[in-house]
């Protein structure tokens, strides 16, 4: 396994089991439901901030390169009472279940301080506990839904991100001038926007050196007009919060995801880019419902241009696009985060093309099973895929799936309507395995389904048989996790994609209007109806100035 196992992404076959099978363990047993993944990574725990119910666990993985462990600042629990050793090796795994109600911070006894503050730390938040993070030495700070008037300058008024971000208000701005920031910040101060004066000349970099570009723990802020690139995680990320929106931003060649919400709901990803994670460019997981918006966003050359686990309820991905990466949108189920399955995303107005057509994309040995698909729906529920361009995909333009993780979750109810497919490798439209059903298919333009007749038996008008699927497809992933299991997957470094060209900076500027976003996902326009199919000019004409 490489360093940066997660589980977070879309399979025919569930990962849990291929987990075990490539560290050659074997199945795991059952355990309490309410599992949730954390990844040991060198520095810092992703994500760090983790809710479980009462009686869930978490599966602590060590993805880096050194030994870690997990230890309660109040001794309650420890990754080494389960792995029976003081330390993790990399590679290693070790899950601890949560029977009490609470709050419990945690550490690294080899990379953080004993009272959990500095260093690699990490809370796990059991049951339902309300949770905010203090901020340095100013206790619990309540969000505000307009701007203070404030503006904090980095570097003129603070020499680093994070002394703004420690000084700074609710409703205040902290804008950072054109520079390279070689940092982590770690934001805990609600409704506070940080800004660039330049996308393309403000940037943070982790040097591969340091987990994450910037993480928010905080309720409303706002992440605009900045890039985050060379971090061993994540570039922007959002965790346990209600509000939340990055605007304009580039995130690139980070080792993870490049940005990311999770246990997050209520916000805007919009206008931004992603490329060269070997994971995804934009991950949203674990939020029941999300209220959550993609719009007008690019995921490029990763293993995944869209990737969502456990993500239901108003989850919107609309007039994206997703091209040259393993796999282009993955709607997916798994045990291993809270709020199975995943359900009710909206995918429309999107252009995803040239997945899986190449090596150029970062990726690792699990985005690589479900690589050269356009969209797949796995283990997923009434999902509404409609009017989007899909084209050049190595095997499938959209397939739908059922998954095997610790249970079995089927694939139904998913409308796919109105979408453009073309010349995909396999089919342009797949429905495989069993548990797949009540799917219908209706006014698409394609050539060929698998199986044969897929539209006209299933069509969201008429009669829909009660099975329709393929196994031939289901069969593709089983055949993908042999050639990784023989070594035959071709790993590229995500440390050595080429820089994204420039992209255009947030209107307005330094000057734009400050506007927390506490309720970002209300005050995000959402008109549907208005959403047009794009043409294969339009994917022709507004294709991404491509590195290769």
């Amino acid at each position: 396994m490489r360093r940066l196992i997660r589980l977070r992404i879309g399979l025919g076959l569930s990962l849990w089991p291929l987990l075990f099978a490539l560290s050659g363990c074997g199945k795991p047993e059952a355990k309490p439901t309410g599992t949730v993944l954390v990844s040991m990574a060198d520095n810092s725990y992703s994500p760090a901030i983790v809710h479980v119910p009462i009686g869930g666990s978490i599966v602590f993985i060590n993805a880096g390169r050194n030994d870690h462990n997990a230890v309660a600042v109040d001794q309650s629990f420890s990754t080494e009472k389960t792995f029976g050793h003081i330390k993790m090796p990399p590679e290693s795994m070790s899950e601890v279940v949560f029977p009490t109600e609470g709050v419990y911070p945690f550490y690294c006894t080899f990379h953080a301080t004993p009272d959990g503050k500095v260093g690699m730390t990490g809370v796990v938040v059991v049951g339902d506990v309300r949770y905010i993070p203090p901020t340095a030495e100013r206790g619990v700070l309540q969000p505000v839904d307009t701007a203070s008037g404030v503006t904090r300058h980095v570097p003129k008024d603070y020499p680093t991100i994070q002394n703004a971000v420690d000084a700074a208000n609710p409703g205040d701005l902290i804008l950072i001038d054109r520079g390279v920031y070689n940092e982590t910040v770690f934001v805990t101060t609600p409704s506070v926007t940080l800004r660039g004066v330049d996308r393309n000349e403000t940037i943070l970099d982790g040097r591969f050196e340091v987990g994450t570009g910037i993480m928010v723990g905080a309720n409303g802020v706002v992440i605009e007009n900045l890039t985050a690139r060379n971090y061993t995680l994540n570039g922007f990320y959002w965790t346990g919060v209600t509000g939340f929106r990055g605007s304009y931003l580039t995130a690139y060649n980070n080792g993870d995801y490049g940005i990311y919400a999770f246990g997050a709901s209520n916000g805007v990803l919009e206008h931004s880019y992603g490329s060269g994670s070997p994971d995804s460019s934009f991950y949203v997981g674990q939020c029941a419902p999300c209220r959550v918006i993609l719009d007008d966003d690019i995921g490029a050359y990763s293993g995944l241009g869209y990737s969502g686990t456990n993500s239901s309820g108003d989850m919107y991905v609309l007039r994206s696009r997703f091209e040259h990466n393993r796999s282009g949108i993955s709607t997916t189920t798994f045990d291993i985060e809270l709020h199975p399955p995943g359900r009710e995303t909206v995918i429309m107005g999107n252009v995803v093309t040239d997945n899986g057509m190449d090596n150029e994309a970062a990726g690792f040995y699990a985005t690589e099973t479900l690589a050269g698909n356009g969209i797949a729906l796995v283990g997923t529920h009434t999902n509404r895929v409609e009017r989007n361009f899909i084209g050049h995909s190595r095997n499938h333009g959209i397939v739908i799936l059922p998954i095997l993780d610790r249970h079995f979750w089927t694939a139904s109810g998913h409308v796919v309507r109105d979408n453009s497919i073309v010349d995909s490798g396999r089919a342009d439209l797949a429905a495989g395995g069993f548990g797949t059903r009540g799917n219908c298919f209706a006014d698409n333009r394609y050539r060929t389904s698998l199986p044969w007749g897929l539209e006209v038996l299933n069509g969201c008008r008429g009669l829909r048989l009660p099975i329709a699927a393929d196994l031939s497809t289901y069969m593709t992933f089983f055949g993908a996790i042999g050639q990784v299991r023989a070594g035959r997957f071709v790993l590229n470094d995500y440390k050595t994609r080429p820089a994204p060209p420039p992209q255009p900076n947030l209107p307005g500027g330094a000057d734009a209007p400050v506007r927390p976003a506490l309720h970002a996902f209300d005050d995000h326009p959402l008109n549907l109806e208005s959403i047009r199919t794009p043409t294969a000019a339009d994917a022709a004409q507004h294709a991404t100035p491509g590195v290769k």
